[in-house]
């Protein structure tokens, strides 16, 4: 019976998808901050013992076909490589408006507080009540992009709120009566 000592390295985990990052000043963003495999700013980074960073959703399928680095062709697996916190901690500097802003949210603020931001933004369509998602059409937040922005993209102004929701902002008072008013209609249907 022979035990193989092989290392074995853990599937990786399915990623979100992710959501568009409007970068305020896409021209200040240093093309260090770039992944050479999506050509678009870091997500995620992870960095290869050569020294090269990718986004973790491009390393990752890149290394299920190619044990290499697409940079130097160094061997290279997936349990070589670690998080890049230097980077992200400097991505994380650049500032970005809400991926909401369509919706009519003007948050701008650093990119490391975006998901806190989105967690209690009063836009993210998560955060709404259901007689607020019936009434108001939540449009896709990526309009008709399928990533994260690039330099060539403009933050969009921010749209304006439906009536409904700018009540529902107002203050507590409005959104227990807009809550009561609704429950009321859909009770006696």
């Amino acid at each position: 019976m022979s035990m193989s000592w092989k290392r074995k390295h853990p599937e990786p985990v399915c990623m979100e998808a992710e959501e568009e990052r409007y970068f305020l000043n896409p021209d200040s963003v240093s093309t260090h901050l770039y992944c050479s495999i999506c050509q678009d700013v870091f997500s995620d980074p992870q960095r290869a013992p050569c020294g090269h960073s990718f986004c973790k959703k491009c390393i990752l399928p890149w290394l299920k076909n190619s044990k290499t680095c697409p940079e130097d062709r160094k061997t290279l697996h997936i349990g070589h490589l670690h998080h890049d916190f230097i980077l992200e901690n400097i991505i994380g500097d650049q500032m970005v408006a809400c991926p909401f802003r369509r919706l009519g949210c003007e948050f701008v603020g650093q990119l490391q507080s975006l998901n806190s931001h989105k967690k209690r933004c009063d836009f993210n369509p998560e955060n709404l009540p259901e007689f607020i998602k019936k009434s108001t059409p939540v449009e896709n937040t990526r309009g008709q992009h399928s990533g994260i922005t690039t330099d060539l993209e403009v933050v969009p102004s921010p749209g304006k709120p439906s009536l409904m929701m700018r009540l529902f902002r107002a203050g507590d008072d409005q959104k227990k009566l807009l809550g009561t008013m609704f429950d009321d209609k859909e009770n006696k249907t």
